[in-house]
């Protein structure tokens, strides 16, 4: 499959690039960046790629599928400009920053030909597995509540644009809260939203210094940014209820993610990490609480990062399915309801 990358920040050069140039069944073909230093820095470890500075300059026939890793606020943008010609696009999370966006996203499709997918990564990671196998197993029963919460010791991203509602779409909900969401709507599906309650902070983006030490190290101070650090929310769905808690920095000693789901029969809770971060907890652990006791379930070992392998391992699957464009704007716009509930109730833009 022959791949170009629109886009050539962090998330293109630590995570998906080295990925692309080691996977047997991809080629990238082309990279394209407005900044000729970023440009210039993948080309140099891919051989033989052609070098472009706009995405326009990637045209129809060049690539089987285009990834799409640009700031989250030209998501639609680019992603809609290669659906309009007929080109398959792989888009980095979140799919948009409002449902206008994503009915743009529908439109350009529709013109044009063009197949969207979406990054999922953490629905291949093993421990999400081990707890989806549960879940399909009958182990918990009737779905009553979800705890999800991805607490950082030390994470504020790097990029400026994260720190702007107007080029990030959001704060620590969409950065991290969006993978959560997602593995959740994917495990026990997602439902309609009745009520919403939340709290937003940005103590850590105010003070600086609070990077992350796998990404950038220290942070500058940034008064002006408006988007929050910390959001904890409570929300009532008419399937269950959602608590959710999600932290760029904290005062926690790792950086941890929480996943636990109480059943009508049952309790399992995944304590891991998500991401990249060498801050991690040690062992990860999912155990199983029903009236029978309790008991640890066993996890496949796994690497930092190989979901991202084995979701790149599932992309021409994933394209042969009937509809696949409208599976992901069908995703994209249940995580959206949530975040758009969260920013609501918090009384956040």
């Amino acid at each position: 499959m022959r791949i170009a990358v629109v886009g050539l920040g962090w998330v293109a050069r630590e995570v998906w690039l080295p990925r692309l140039v080691k996977h047997p069944d991809m080629t990238v073909v082309a990279v394209a960046d407005p900044r000729p230093e970023a440009v210039e820095r993948a080309g140099s470890l891919i051989a033989g790629a052609r070098l472009c500075a706009a995405p326009r300059d990637i045209g129809p026939g060049d690539a089987d599928l285009v990834f799409v890793l640009t700031p989250n606020h030209t998501h639609e943008a680019v992603a809609g400009g290669f659906l309009r010609h007929g080109q398959d696009v792989f888009l980095e999370k979140p799919t948009a920053t409002g449902a206008d966006d994503l009915a743009r996203l529908a439109e350009s499709a529709r013109a044009g030909g063009g197949r969207l997918l979406l990054s999922t990564a953490a629905r291949h990671r093993a421990d999400v597995g081990a707890l989806a196998r549960l879940v399909a197993d009958g182990a918990l029963g009737t779905p009553r509540l979800a705890e999800l919460s991805w607490t950082r010791s030390r994470g504020v991203p790097a990029g400026d644009w994260f720190a702007r509602r107007a080029t990030a779409g959001g704060g620590v909900l969409v950065d991290l809260g969006w993978h959560l969401v997602d593995v959740l709507h994917q495990i026990w599906g997602a439902a309609p939203i009745r009520s919403a309650t939340a709290v937003a902070s940005a103590d850590f983006l105010a003070r600086g210094g609070w990077g992350a030490a796998w990404q950038s190290g220290g942070t500058p101070a940034r008064p002006d940014a408006d988007v929050e650090d910390q959001l904890t929310a409570l929300l009532a769905t008419e399937r269950y209820g959602l608590h959710l808690r999600f932290a760029w920095a904290s005062y926690e000693t790792v950086d941890r993610t929480r996943i636990v789901l109480h059943g009508t029969e049952g309790t399992a809770e995944l304590v891991t990490t998500f991401g990249f971060t060498t801050n991690r907890v040690t062992e990860p652990t999912l155990t199983l609480r029903r009236r029978d006791g309790e008991r640890t379930v066993p996890l496949p070992p796994a690497g930092i990062g190989d979901e991202y392998d084995l979701h790149l391992d599932a992309l021409p699957e994933a394209l042969t399915r009937p509809d696949p464009t409208e599976r992901s704007l069908r995703e994209a716009h249940r995580a959206l309801a949530v975040v758009d509930a969260c920013y609501r109730a918090a009384d956040t833009p």
